[in-house]
């Protein structure tokens, strides 16, 4: 698929619309079905499946992009045969750049390193449920603080940054860095979804606006038990960060301010075949409508579209609906739920 048949932002909007960057990693998938997981000690057989695009700042990258948003991509994949690096070159790592253009993301804040490309590995169980093991590699060398420097000179691109999208795949010592790369981005708001919970950083949690994590992400950021009641979740995110979103799995969402809280529920999803990339789904479109002027519920009940969406296929960014699809689920059952 060459650019021009992208999901990709507009050619006007391209030249002085906003932009969401995305700093986070890159991964290649490789899926293994199974009739059910194995126990501990285990061997089961399982049926190897597609091998593509992964990652959790790729993934919201490209979820991003799919709703008509310019989005760039700081990240790092492994070694290319352009000789701009002393290791052997990592075929991984253009997989990954090519699926990433096809979807309409811009990779020319991605760096070559001698690491190799981060790969993880899927398994899904019958009933859409995954479990998932992830190396590394390349991503370990992500840092928002060097990325920061190659946004200058860029013909005025960071001062059309309205949203910086990051994950909790960097390492604890990277994800610190991410505030002031936040402050050097004018008017770019900070939307961390930290996924997995790999940092407490004071400032970092200080610095989201909004927060993004799902009920147990939201118990062990804030140091709670996992059981704790809902309400005392709400007011632990309130003391940590300025703003949360806290998903609930299939019953959607909680926008979470200093002032209220607001339930937004999530379209059902009839036929789930694969749940790996539902969350990135929704946390690159909430991104992306929040750069398009979006209020927090109004991203969210997009976001919970493209979510309940991204069930029905296999895989993560190969499973992603179109802007038009995301955007008439939403207004389809937000408008007949109101």
């Amino acid at each position: 698929m060459n650019r021009s048949s992208t999901p990709a932002q507009s050619e006007a909007s391209a030249t002085d619309g906003p932009i969401v960057a995305v700093c986070g990693t890159i991964n290649v998938d490789t899926f293994v079905g199974l009739t059910e997981f194995p126990a501990p000690g285990e061997t089961v057989i399982g049926t190897r499946g597609v091998q593509g695009l992964g990652g959790k700042g790729a993934n919201q990258a490209a979820a991003s992009a799919h709703l008509g948003v310019e989005t760039l991509l700081l990240s790092a994949v492994g070694p290319g045969a352009d000789g701009t690096s002393s290791s052997a070159a990592d075929p991984l790592a253009d997989l990954a750049l090519d699926e990433l253009q096809a979807h309409g993301v811009d990779t020319t804040h991605v760096s070559r390193t001698d690491l190799p490309t981060g790969q993880a590995f899927i398994m899904n169980d019958q009933s859409g449920e995954n479990i998932i093991i992830v190396t590394s590699g390349a991503n370990e060398t992500v840092s928002p603080l060097a990325l920061r420097e190659t946004l200058k000179g860029e013909g005025g691109v960071e001062k059309r940054i309205k949203v910086l999208l990051a994950q909790g795949e960097l390492t604890p010592e990277h994800s610190a860095e991410l505030p002031r790369l936040a402050e050097a981005l004018p008017g770019a708001r900070f939307v961390l979804n930290l996924a997995p919970v790999t940092t407490r950083d004071a400032d970092l949690l200080a610095a989201a606006n909004p927060l993004m994590v799902n009920e147990i992400e939201a118990a062990d950021v804030t140091g709670l038990p996992r059981d704790t009641p809902f309400e005392q979740l709400v007011e632990a995110l309130r003391s940590v960060a300025k703003s949360a979103v806290m998903t609930l799995g299939p019953k959607g969402a909680a926008v979470i301010t200093q002032d209220e809280v607001r339930l937004v529920p999530s379209p059902p999803s009839p036929d789930v075949v694969d749940t790996t990339g539902a969350g990135d789904a929704f946390c690159g479109t909430f991104a992306a409508a929040l750069a398009q002027g979006a209020d927090m519920v109004e991203a969210v009940q997009l976001g919970a579209a493209a979510g309940s969406l991204a069930t029905r296929k296999a895989g993560a960014a190969g499973s992603y609906a179109t802007e038009a699809e995301v955007r008439a689920l939403a207004k389809d059952f937000f408008s007949s739920a109101n």
